[in-house]
């Protein structure tokens, strides 16, 4: 009966966003509408800087940042619940996890379980043997495991609940015998769960092809024609003129989509020769009235822009925008030009779907951050071209994607470039050294 109860109450566990009373977002773990453990939402929305810490951050977390916590502690309550795990009695009574149960978590933590969506009504699936073993057979011919990324979020998100809520149980109490015991527990824990994340973290189930270019060249050049509004292959019907803008933006610039969300009419300089907007950081900014507001994650800069460009967006003003209820009430640029929403900012989700539909018309899976690691590519060989020296490259790549001095981003989003630059010293060496077997003089 209890795992049967349990299995009903973990379906009903969702994570939704709220604004408190300043306008600022947070998100809540909750089942039935309420919070499902006032420890875990604590915790999400707490001080995160544990005085069992070595290192302690000096910046609070992002809101994005806490809404990845939210959904990877909804997966660990989810879990534990459904065994009839109460953590926060366990870690009370001093007893904390088993080795047993400890695995267990773990080997759930390797596969896709449930989603994780932003809509406010999506749900998180129960935790059972039985999903478990339907999505590895529903996933089969793709991948059934999560990335090693992944896996070790989980873990460290439960390592790091499990030692808030020892802090507020036990931390600093009076060396008793009970206390002494409790220590060594959770000191057991620590050390079991730490060795596993230390062990796996290189373990990556995900294989890339470094030489697989993000955008195929054929297919970006396909993305090229489809984009403009004038193209007889746009899939749109309407809104042709704000989405040809938000893909030439990402696609010329490489900055994230919290960017393009957070652009406004007045970060636009109009210099004819050097039109550009301003690429600002204002976190919880209290006119951004969405629900998952626009962030940037990168250094605030100026991005420049063509001088075409900076004409489509000054007609998208003077005609679309200018004429749409409701855009009035706020300065963000891109908007939503129908529905319910006429006239608001647009959200994640809508661009999202903007550049899926895209690809979905040349026939690639797309996303907004494919196109920044795509303008990486030119990038290199632009700079290239120009004769600019590696370390010259890598300084200018560093300004014109926000990165901060020491930063080693680089190398994640050039990883097609680096495998090219390789594979064409080893095939000079082989050449050189591998003798003329023909026998030719």
């Amino acid at each position: 009966m209890v795992d049967f109860a349990m299995n009903a109450l973990s379906v009903n566990v969702q994570v939704k966003i709220y604004k408190d009373i300043n306008g600022y977002s947070f998100p809540a773990v909750i089942r039935d509408g309420l919070p499902c453990c006032l420890y875990l939402n604590a915790y999400l929305n707490g001080n995160h800087n544990s005085p069992l810490s070595k290192s302690k951050s000096k910046q609070s977390p992002s809101f994005y940042t806490i809404k990845k916590y939210a959904y990877e502690l909804k997966f660990l309550y989810c879990f534990f619940i459904d065994k009839g795990i109460d953590l926060v009695e366990r870690v009370a009574s001093g007893t904390f996890l088993s080795i047993e149960e400890i695995d267990s978590y773990i080997r759930t933590c390797k596969f896709y379980v449930g989603t994780e969506s932003d809509s406010e009504d999506s749900t998180v699936v129960s935790l059972t043997d039985k999903r478990i073993r339907d999505a590895i057979h529903a996933t089969s011919n793709s991948q059934p495991e999560v990335s090693a990324h992944t896996f070790n979020q989980r873990l460290n998100r439960l390592k790091a609940y499990i030692e808030f809520l020892y802090v507020c149980h036990h931390y600093d109490k009076a060396e008793t015998k009970q206390q002494i015991s409790t220590d060594d527990q959770f000191n057991k824990f620590k050390l079991y769960i730490s060795t596993v994340i230390s062990s796996s973290r290189k373990d990556n189930t995900i294989t890339k092809d470094a030489f697989e270019s993000a955008i195929p060249s054929d297919k970006f050049f396909n993305l090229l024609d489809v984009i403009q509004e004038c193209s007889p292959d746009n899939p749109f019907k309407s809104s042709k003129l704000r989405n040809q803008i938000i893909a030439q933006i990402l696609i010329d610039s490489g900055v994230r989509v919290g960017a393009v969300l957070k652009l406004k009419v007045s970060d636009l300089i109009d210099d004819w020769g050097n039109p550009r907007f301003l690429l600002t950081r204002t976190p919880n900014d209290p006119t951004d009235t969405r629900r998952l507001p626009a962030a940037n994650k990168t250094k605030a800069l100026s991005v420049p822009i063509s001088r075409d460009l900076m004409k489509f967006i000054k007609l998208y003003i003077e005609t679309v925008r200018k004429s749409t209820p409701n855009a009035h009430e706020h300065d963000f640029l891109f908007i939503s030009e129908k529905g319910k929403t006429i006239g608001q900012p647009m959200s994640y989700n809508a661009i999202h779907k903007v550049i899926k539909t895209f690809g979905d018309s040349i026939g690639i899976a797309l996303h907004p951050h494919l196109l920044r690691h795509k303008w990486n590519e030119i990038f290199e060989v632009r700079a290239k071209e120009k004769g600019f020296s590696p370390d010259k490259i890598e300084d200018l790549r560093k300004y014109a994607m926000g990165w901060v001095e020491d930063s080693k981003m680089a190398l994640v989003y050039n990883e097609f470039m680096l495998a090219v630059t390789v594979a064409e010293i080893s095939s000079n060496n082989q050449n050189q050294s591998v003798p003329n077997l023909r026998g030719s003089k």
